[in-house]
């Protein structure tokens, strides 16, 4: 349906919100993260930054279904928990943010947004504000219901109070313009019995632990690559939070968990939020989207002839060093390991190519390895770390015209599981300028 009318969207935004950790609301939740182990780094602050949360729901491209806990209590009723989202225009979303702002209240500057039509398709439904009967809320601290139970299981996630007639505060909740994704395949685990550490807890229990911290579990929310949604757009704050997010989709298409089209648009906050006044015209709202567009298919163009130089000259490096082994450092205990040349970004040009010629290894959390035959003469990590740093680094950076960085991986794990030392073990070392691809909390993330 064409729609024209400014109040009304084809869209569906989920918008994201900071989250602290302390509080009694996030805690109730088995589904929220506890730990927050990425990167082979804990984030140490209590308050997660709504940048944060954006980006962990991109890389890990699952947004969790909540309780919606408030005062510790669910307002979210029956068996299954739920996505929420709004129907408001892009222009009242922004407006509305504004204005909550200057009060002083929480809100957001941050979301995704989604094809209405798509998110029908799977599932989400218009919530259902009030009821034509006078009813009573059963609470018995796990489940809220509805006496008498007008909807069934399956439909109660879609009840919201609402009493006009409330007195001295009526109940009103329709500004929001609220929606919902039901997750009927969420299960009940008490994951946390393994967070402190239940000598009883199964193997089982311990993954999905790991899995929360570090992953994420399947049936704990939306799972973006698993439904066929397509053209998400997403809404941050500025440009170099863009550049972050375009290196994370990168990296997602790169290792085949997405398809080039599941994001395709970038708008930003700060500047739509310059232009208020404008956004009253949905024109400019559909020309913001048309200049934010993540061309994906660009970083998927190469060179031919610059692609051909560096193919020759990687292959000639490596008949250079194929049979190196001019120094030794000394090996310290029995720590044995695989480094190799890392990347700093994955979009350049080079970049581009060395993904192109198959010389990348990309680990679980998104670092870009460049893998080469001559790599790793030893059986001792410092010497092939010392290889990258001082032999190979240099002549790649003059090849590829790049800075790298190197990573670093010990036999650890591998020795204590008696198995193949894999890029994604710990320990990593790796050169603190790296750090783009570690999460932070910065002033200008809220």
């Amino acid at each position: 349906m064409n729609i024209s009318r400014i109040d009304l969207s084809d869209n569906l935004i989920h918008f994201v919100s900071p989250l602290d950790k302390s509080t009694m609301d996030y805690n109730l939740s088995e589904m929220h993260p506890k730990v927050f182990e990425l990167n082979g780094d804990i984030v140490e602050e209590d308050e997660l930054s709504p940048f944060f949360i954006l980006r962990r729901i991109i890389r890990n491209l699952q947004i969790i279904s909540t309780w919606s806990y408030r005062k510790g209590q669910r307002t979210i009723y029956g068996s299954f928990p739920a996505v929420c989202l709004t129907e408001m225009p892009i222009s009242e979303f922004v407006k509305t943010s504004i204005e909550r702002e200057n009060k002083g209240q929480k809100i957001s500057n941050y979301g995704l947004v989604f094809n209405k039509k798509e998110l029908f398709n799977i599932g989400a439904r218009p919530v259902i504000y009030g009821t034509s009967c006078d009813v009573s809320v059963i609470d018995d601290g796990k489940i809220k219901r509805l006496n008498p139970p007008i909807f069934n299981d399956k439909e109660l996630y879609r009840y919201v109070a609402f009493k006009l007639d409330r007195l001295p505060y009526p109940i009103d909740w329709t500004h929001e313009r609220e929606w919902r994704w039901p997750n009927y395949e969420y299960t009940f685990h008490p994951i946390d019995d393994a967070l402190w550490g239940d000598e009883e807890c199964s193997d089982e229990l311990n993954e999905l632990f790991r899995l929360r911290e570090m992953e994420r579990i399947n049936f704990h929310g939306l799972n973006i690559d698993k439904k066929p949604l397509t053209n998400i757009g997403i809404i941050l704050k500025t440009e170099e939070q863009a550049r972050l997010v375009v290196r994370d989709i990168l990296w997602l298409v790169d290792s085949g968990k997405i398809e080039k089209n599941t994001f395709s648009y970038i708008l930003y906050f700060n500047k739509l939020r310059k232009n208020i006044d404008k956004l009253i015209d949905k024109k400019f709202i559909e020309n913001e989207i048309n200049q934010g567009l993540i061309n994906i298919d660009n970083y998927f163009v190469t060179e031919t002839a610059l692609k051909s130089r560096i193919e020759n000259e990687i292959e000639q490096l490596c008949i250079k060093y194929k049979n190196f082994n001019e120094f030794e450092v000394q090996h310290h205990g029995s720590l044995s390991g695989l480094s190799f040349p890392c990347l700093v970004n994955n979009y350049d040009n080079s970049s581009r190519l060395l993904v192109e010629l198959n010389l990348i290894k990309i680990t679980r959390l998104g670092r870009y390895l460049i893998d080469l035959p001559i790599l790793n003469p030893s059986n001792c990590m410092e010497n092939n770390e010392k290889f990258v740093k001082e032999i190979i680094n240099p002549e790649l950076e003059n090849i590829l015209g790049v800075k790298l960085t190197y990573y670093s991986v010990g036999n650890l794990m591998a020795k204590k599981e008696n198995r193949d030392i894999q890029i994604d073990d710990l320990p990593f070392y790796t050169e603190p300028n790296d750090d783009e691809w570690n999460y932070s909390n910065l002033d200008e993330d809220y």
